[in-house]
Formats: C-alpha cells, structure tokens, sequence
C-alpha cells in the first residue's frame, strides 16, 4: 500500500471531487484533437471559401447640401414653405418610378444575369434597395422661436453594384435626377402658385364687377332714397313744408284781395262814373242788376218757394219787360268770380259738408244758371275805374292759380320727400350689404394683388435658383475598393467559429463516450476506489502514430497561417503595406 500514489489515495477516498478538474479538460483535448482539427479545419475553410466566393459590391456616394436662401427672407418669401426632409421624400418618391428605373437598368445593362431569370418587379426591388439616401441632421436654432431644432442639412446619395464603374455612373445619374427634380419642382410650385393667384385675383376681379353693376342699378332705381341722402330728403322735406305754408298765406292774402276788389267792382258801374251820394235813385238797369244780385244771394240762402225768392223773381220780371234784356253780363260775370273766389276761400277753411261751403256753390250754381243776355245790347264797360278793378281781380286770381299750382307741385315735392325718408331704412339695408360685399372684396382684391406680386418676384428668386436647393459637395467618386463584403471579418468569425466548432464537437463527443479513461471513469463505472495505476508502456508503433500526428498537426497549423497571410493580403491589406505601418506604429 506504501506503493501508491498519495494522489490516488485522495482520488479514491470518500471525498473526493466529483467535478473534473484541468488535467482532464487537457486530457480530454488530447484525446480529441484529431476530430477538434478536423472540424477546425473544415468551418475555417468553408469561411474562407464563403468570403472568397461573395461577389464583391462597391458603393459611391455623392453628398448633396441643402443650401439656403441667398436673399433673406425679410426682403423676399420663397413660395415654396416645405420642410427639406418633405421634399427629399416627395422626390425621392418622383425618382424611384418604374420607368425612370427600368430606363437606367436598359441604358447600363445593370443585373444582367438576373434579368435572364427574375421579373422586372423583382428587379426593380433589387435596384430599389441597392440605392441608399441617408439624410444628415444637425442641430440649428429656430429663428422663430430660437430654440434649437434637429434639421437636416445634408442628404448622401448611393448606389451598390457589383461593378465599380456601374456603382458610380448610376450614382452620377441618381444625382443628376435628384437636382433637377428638385428645381423642376421648386419652379413648378413657384408657378402654380402664381397661376392660382393669378386665377383668383381675376375672379374677384370679376365679382367687384358684377357688385359694381349691381350697385348702379340700385342706385339707378333708388334714386334719391339712398342713406347718403337721407338729411338732403329730410332737408328738403322742412322747406317744402315751409314753403307750402309761406304759399297758403300767400293764396289766403290773394284771396282776400280779390274778395276785396269785388266788393268795389260790384259798386262801381261799368258805363258811368260812380255812384253820388246816398239816396240817389238806381234807373230800371240797375234796378235790374240790383235785384239779380238779390236773387243769386237769395237763392243761396233759401229755396225756390220761398216768398222772398218769388217776390224777387217776379219783380226782375217786370223790369226785364220794362228793359228788354236780361240784365249785364258783366257784372254776372263780376258776381260769378267773387262767388267763385268765395267758395275757394271756404274750402281752405271748411270741409265740403259745411254750410257756408253748400251755400256758396248754391249761389254759384244759382248765377251759373240765369239765362244769359242779349249780346246785342251789352255794351263795352268805359269806366276806367271799373276796368281797373276788373284787371286787378283778373291778374290777381292768376296769381292765385300760379301760386295754387306751385303749392301742389310743393305738396308733391314733400310727398316725395316724406316717401324717400320713409323709404330709406329699407334701402338702406339692402345698400349696405352691397357696399359691404364692395369693401370686402376690394380689400380681397388688394390682398391678392399683394400676395401676386409677391409670388411673382418668388418665381423669378426660383427661375434665378437664388431660393433654396441642392448643391452637389461630393461628387460620385470611383470606389477603388469594395464596401462588402468585409472578408477579413469573416475570415476572423469563421476562425472563431471553426475554434468553437471544434471545441464543441469534441465535447459532445466526449459526453457521448462511454469509454474508461482514467481512475475517476473506473470509480465511475465499478462503483470502487482505485487502489493503483499502472503507467502506460510506450510502444514503437504508438511514437510514430504520435510523430505522424504532431506533423499534420503542425502542417495544417502552417496552411492556416498560410491561408490567413493571404485573406489578409489579398483582401484586406497588401503584407509590405501592412509591415510598414506596424514599423511605423512601432517607431511612432
């Protein structure tokens, strides 16, 4: 028992560990490293194999700025309020049509084989994700609210291609359509806004026409009721009225006067001079008149059956037999303008249901009448005092009919104005909604011509590309190497991989593997400690295999390395350059 290992003791004592320890992670290592270096060397070629076998890609980029405007917008307003990132969509949007693309796939005979086996939709996906915008922000103050904001500045453009050449003549194109689009549509905004300017100052224009028209034909049959001539029509109305009653004065006065003037025509003969002194005696002539006279008073008064009334008609008889005429036409014709005056200057003052007013036109139709006389017999009236009167009461009842007549054309007058003035609230209603609707539009109209002028000049600031647009920075370069695929990079994770493989195959090989290995699978197995371990006897046949082994081993470890230099050289980085800039590390 002296014989054994105090290891072994402890290995096979009740206590010992039952994990395993780092000599049988080596172990195991050993055992398994055939098949560790057979899947390494199997991932690790197949990485190799996929990065040499992947199509290389190239990518050019052209980066396009966002310029500003040149002319402040203080002094002018671009039409044109999008936001940047907005227009790059719409654009982007405008480019990517089916027939734009297909165009360029046509004219650079891009994805040649593919087409031979894919649709032109499938195709058109392909282009579509091979073209990259990417936009650049940055952060900039808001002038308005001075706050800072994240805005885009910048947007770069690419395109990935199998060929180099390809990549940067489709980026040149891609690049060309994105400046034009944008000017195409800056301008094309730019006019479309002054074109519906244009359309909507004309129709306004227009309807200021049609309210104008609309407004002189009111006026024209409003005539005089306007609101603006309601204190002319109220003005107006005051002096008629007072006119009209300077003018009643003036008729009563005239009326007066003739009444007057009759009364002395009535006195004074018409053939001799006049009358002496009281007491003297009328001839049957003047009896005649005197009684006629009488009788028209008489008849006014009473009715035809009165005694006086008959008394009277029977005695004119008895005098016109004596006489042999009716009596004077002129002074009927006397009696005749003093009744008629009388009547006139009753009616101012009565109704016609009033008595005195029925028996003035009784009298009148009384003398109205009597039987005209005999023309042969009546003399010419020669007295000049007679003739006098009888021109003043002819001139004077002219003057009344002349004052008459401007009294009613007044009283019309102040109808009129009364109606107007009556009328005006009505039309005045009416007038000033089409003044209303006139204002407004006129002030739309000089709104729009305001904007329209400023639309213009924001058109030409486009046309003269002084407004806002993109300005190509960077333009699409010829890419000298590929953008992917990064075949150093999977070089290195096939490296990993394949080291993990290895490891990995070898431990599940080893789960899987009842075989007795050593002292801790026989206490494993037999369930019984270890009392000794007998070391192994080297063989000639094991040293070579183990000889022969350590060799592949080692070649395989040198076609790694082998393998490695050349990714890195041919893919990555030239061994000289490489060598040179590590010595320059090294010295720096």
């Amino acid at each position: 028992m002296s014989a054994i290992p105090q290891d072994l003791y402890a290995a096979a004592g009740p206590m010992a560990p039952q994990g395993k320890s780092m000599r049988d992670h080596l172990g195991m290592l050993r055992r398994r490293r055939g098949l560790i270096a057979l899947v390494f060397a199997t991932l690790f070629a197949v990485a190799v194999v996929v990065a040499v076998v992947l199509p290389p890609v190239y990518r050019s980029t052209a980066t396009i700025l966002i310029k500003e405007q040149e002319i402040p917008q203080e002094f002018v307003r671009s039409t044109v309020t999008s936001f940047a990132d907005e227009r790059i969509q719409v654009i982007s949007q405008q480019v990517m049509t089916r027939a734009t693309l297909l165009d360029l796939v046509d004219r650079y005979g891009l994805y040649g084989k593919a087409r031979q086996r894919e649709t032109s939709e499938e195709i058109l996906d392909r282009m579509r994700r091979d073209i990259k915008l990417t936009p650049i922000s940055a952060e900039v103050t808001d002038r308005r609210t001075g706050s800072p904001v994240k805005s885009t500045i910048a947007f770069s453009l690419s395109y990935d291609s199998e060929s180099a050449a390809a990549a940067q003549k489709i980026a040149n194109e891609l690049t060309t359509l994105y400046l034009n689009e944008n000017v195409k549509n800056r301008q094309q905004k730019a006019a479309e806004t002054t074109s519906f300017l244009d359309e909507e100052l004309a129709r306004v224009s227009e309807h200021i026409s049609e309210v104008e028209q609309k407004l002189s034909v009111f006026k024209a049959r409003n005539q005089g009721r306007l609101p603006e001539l309601n204190l002319a029509n109220q003005v107006g109305s005051e002096r008629a009225n007072s006119d009209i009653q300077r003018l009643e004065r003036e008729i009563v006065f005239l009326n007066e006067r003739i009444m007057s003037l009759q009364t002395q025509l009535a006195d004074t003969k018409p053939n001799q001079p006049l009358a002496g002194a009281s007491g003297t005696l009328l001839d049957p002539d003047d009896r005649l008149k005197s009684l006629q006279l009488q009788l028209t008073t008489l008849v006014g008064t009473f009715s035809e059956d009165h005694p006086d009334v008959k008394r009277l008609r029977r005695e004119i008889a008895v005098l016109q037999a004596e006489t042999g005429q009716d009596g004077d036409a002129t002074d009927r014709e006397a009696r005749r303008l003093e009744l008629q005056a009388q009547l006139s200057l009753l009616r101012q003052k009565y109704a016609d249901e009033h008595p005195d007013v029925a028996k003035a036109k009784r009298a009148l139709a009384a003398l109205e009448a009597l039987p005209p006389g005999d023309a042969k017999r009546a003399r010419k009236p020669d007295n000049p005092v007679y003739i006098n009167l009888k021109s003043q009461i002819e001139s004077t009842i002219a003057q009344v009919q002349s004052l008459r007549t401007e009294r009613d054309e007044m009283r019309a007058k102040l109808a009129l104005f009364d109606m107007r003035v009556s009328q005006t609230p009505e039309v005045e209603r009416e007038y000033l909604e089409l003044v209303r609707d006139m204002e407004s539009s006129r002030a739309r109209f000089r709104e729009l011509r305001d904007k329209q002028m400023q639309a213009q000049v924001a058109e030409q600031l486009e046309r003269g590309r002084k407004a806002e647009r993109f300005t190509l920075i960077e333009p699409p370069i010829f890419p000298e190497k590929p953008y992917r695929p990064n075949r150093m990079l999977i070089v290195m994770l096939g490296l990993v991989l394949a080291v993990v493989g290895g490891v990995g195959v070898a431990l599940l090989r080893e789960a899987l593997d009842q075989t007795v290995h050593g002292p801790r699978d026989v206490m494993r197995v037999l369930q019984a400690p270890v009392l000794a371990v007998l070391p192994v006897v080297a063989s000639p046949l094991l040293a070579r295999r183990r000889s022969r082994v350590r060799k592949i081993m080692a070649l395989a470890v040198l076609v790694a390395i082998g393998v490695v230099v050349a990714g890195l050289h041919y893919f990555y980085m030239p061994i000289d350059v490489a060598w040179y800039s590590i010595l320059r590390r090294v010295a720096g």
